[in-house]
């Protein structure tokens, strides 16, 4: 069965919340990051921006928004790499140069983490510092 139609009867049935499969704009959690003085492993071609997550279809997921960007869309953090290029399809000047997708994995990975728990966080949390 698509994994749509399912969320779509498990809401109605009153199994699962309808917020905790399609999300409203007030169940985001947000955390501004910089890159530090020096840093050689900045995944990201903006020097600052907003990492987001959001739980959709009982899953994490995380997001960067480039500060300096007019990109309307955020982009989609996953070590997935597959799933991450089908998601962010067409967004090619969000992440910095790099030689393989190890090393991409290797500079994207605390950021994912740290995206997934920003989402342990209350719903519409705004972290401005580095407690997460």
């Amino acid at each position: 069965m698509h994994g749509a139609l399912v969320a779509g009867l498990l809401m109605t049935a009153g199994v699962v919340p309808a917020g905790e499969m399609i999300p409203g704009p007030g169940d985001f959690r947000f955390q501004t990051i910089h890159k530090a003085a020096g840093e050689k492993e900045w995944p990201f071609v903006a020097e600052s921006g907003m990492l987001s997550c959001i739980k959709m279809f009982g899953q994490r997921a995380v997001y960067f928004m480039p500060e300096e960007s007019d990109s309307a869309r955020a982009f989609n953090l996953d070590v997935d790499i597959f799933s991450m290029s089908m998601v962010n399809l067409g967004m090619t000047n969000i992440l910095a140069p790099y030689d393989d997708t190890t090393q991409l994995i290797h500079r994207i990975a605390p950021f994912v983490t740290m995206g997934q728990r920003l989402c342990d966080q209350d719903p519409g949390t705004f972290v401005t510092g580095p407690e997460l």
